[in-house]
C-alpha cells in the first residue's frame, strides 16, 4: 500500500512544456499531489527531444512522471472552457506565459482559491518581459556564464539546465508558501489564492547573490567565490589514477608537516613557494591554488586517488573524487542516498531515472506515483472526474 505524500490531497494542473514548468509539476507530483498535465494535440515539444525511446523521449519521461495527462486544443472554445472549469476546481496551476489563451490568464479566471504560478524567461515587467526565452539565452543575459571558461575567450554555457531547474525549484517553494498562506488563513474557506511569478532570468541572478555581494576591489578578488571570474577551469588534482578535489581546511603546524612527510613531499620544503604551500590552508580553493597546483600534483602522482583522500582526511582536511557520469553512477554513495530509481513505464519497460532529492520521515514517498503519461492517456478519467465534481 502506498503511503500518501506530504502534498496528498492537493490538485495541480500543469499547462507547460520543456523543462521548468514540467520539472516543478513533477516535483509536486513526486511529493504526493494529484497532477494533471494538459498538452496540445501535437504533445509537449520535449516528447520529440533526442534520443528517441519507443517514439518518446527519455527527457520527457523523466520530467513528466507522477502526472496524469490529457489533450486540449486551444483553437477549440469548448476545450478552453474545459480548462477553465478544471482550473476552478484545482489548488495550483503551473503555466507557461507564452502561447497561453487569454481566457486562461490569471486575471480572466474565476478561481479565488487558485495558486497560479506563471513561469517565464524574463518576468512580467520591464523591456524584456515580452521576449521569448531559452535556457542558453537567459544564462548569457544573466551573467551566469562569467565564471566558466577562460578569461578573454567566448562564454561557455553551464552543462545542466540550471536556469530552468532553479526556476522550477523557486516555483515549488513559492507555490508551497502560497498554499500555506491560503490554508492558514481559513482552511474551511480557501479563497486566498494568488498569482506567483517566477522567471529563469531572476532565478539565475539569485544564484549569483553570494558572489555579487562580495565584489569590491578587483585587485582583491581572491577566494573560490570571487576569483572564478579570472581563474581557468578547474580540472582537479591528478593522482596516479584519477583526479580529486581537496581542501586542507585548518591543517597547520605539525599536522601539515606530517602530511607533507606522508605524501613523500620532503623536496617541497626547499621550494621557494613552500611558505605559500604551508599557509594557504584552503588547498584547492586557496588564493595561490593555481601556482601551487604543480607541487601538489607532483606529490599526488605517487598515490591513487583513494590513498590521497584517506591521507588528507586523516590529517584533518577533506577530499573528494572528481567524478564523471560513469564513475558517479557506480559510487556506493549514490546507492546509499537512493539517487537513482528504476521505474516501470507505461509500455512495461523499466527505465532508470534520478529520484526525488528528499526523504520525508513522517510522510514517506518511496517512489514517484506513476510513469509519464502517453499522449491523452487519462482523458476519460480526468474529464469524468471533472464532470462528477461540477
Amino acid at each position: 500500500m502506498r503511503v500518501p505524500g506530504p502534498l496528498d490531497g492537493y490538485r495541480v494542473v500543469e499547462i507547460a512544456e520543456g523543462v521548468a514548468g514540467p520539472y516543478a509539476a513533477m516535483s509536486l507530483g513526486d511529493a504526493g499531489a494529484d497532477v494533471v498535465k494538459i498538452e496540445p494535440p501535437q504533445g509537449d515539444r520535449s516528447r520529440g527531444w533526442a534520443p528517441s525511446l519507443d517514439d518518446d523521449s527519455p527527457v520527457f519521461r523523466t520530467l513528466n512522471r507522477s502526472k496524469r495527462g490529457i489533450v486540449l486544443d486551444w483553437s477549440s472554445q469548448r476545450d478552453v472552457e474545459t480548462a477553465r472549469r478544471l482550473l476552478a476546481q484545482t489548488d495550483v496551476a503551473i503555466v507557461d506565459k507564452f502561447g497561453l489563451p487569454e481566457a486562461l490568464r490569471w486575471e480572466r479566471l474565476d478561481a479565488p482559491g487558485l495558486v497560479y504560478c506563471a513561469i517565464s524567461g524574463f518576468g512580467p515587467q520591464g523591456p524584456w518581459s515580452g521576449r521569448p526565452a531559452s535556457e542558453i539565452g537567459t544564462q548569457m543575459a544573466s551573467e551566469a556564464t562569467s565564471s566558466l571558461g577562460n578569461l578573454g575567450e567566448p562564454p561557455v554555457r553551464h552543462g545542466s539546465d540550471i536556469g530552468s531547474v532553479f526556476a522550477a525549484n523557486n516555483a515549488i517553494q513559492a507555490i508551497c508558501a502560497a498554499l500555506y498562506a491560503r490554508d492558514d488563513s481559513d482552511p474551511s474557506n480557501p479563497s486566498g489564492g494568488q498569482r506567483v511569478e517566477v522567471s529563469l532570468f531572476g532565478s539565475l541572478i539569485a544564484m549569483r547573490s553570494t558572489l555579487w555581494v562580495a565584489l569590491s576591489n578587483p585587485d582583491e578578488w581572491w577566494g573560490f567565490h570571487l576569483d572564478s571570474y579570472v581563474k581557468p577551469p578547474d580540472h582537479g588534482y591528478q593522482c596516479r589514477d584519477l583526479p580529486i578535489y581537496f581542501s586542507l581546511a585548518r591543517i597547520r603546524g605539525e599536522a601539515f608537516e606530517s602530511l607533507i612527510d606522508e605524501l613523500g613531499m620532503d623536496w617541497a620544503r626547499e621550494h621557494p613557494d613552500y611558505e605559500k604551500l604551508r599557509t594557504d590552508g584552503a588547498g584547492g580553493a586557496g588564493r595561490y591554488a593555481a601556482e601551487l597546483k604543480p607541487l601538489w600534483e607532483r606529490g599526488f602522482a605517487n598515490f591513487n586517488a583513494d590513498q590521497v583522500m584517506e591521507i588528507v582526511e586523516r590529517h584533518g582536511g577533506w577530499a573528494f573524487p572528481m567524478h564523471d557520469y560513469e564513475r558517479l553512477s557506480k559510487d556506493p554513495q549514490v546507492e546509499a542516498v537512493g539517487a537513482i530509481l528504476e521505474m516501470e513505464q507505461s509500455d512495461g519497460s523499466v527505465m532508470c531515472q534520478v529520484a526525488p532529492p528528499w526523504d520525508f520521515e513522517g510522510t514517506p514517498v518511496s517512489t514517484p506515483t506513476r510513469p509519464a503519461p502517453r499522449l491523452g492517456e487519462h482523458q476519460s478519467e480526468v474529464l469524468g472526474e471533472l464532470a462528477a465534481r461540477s
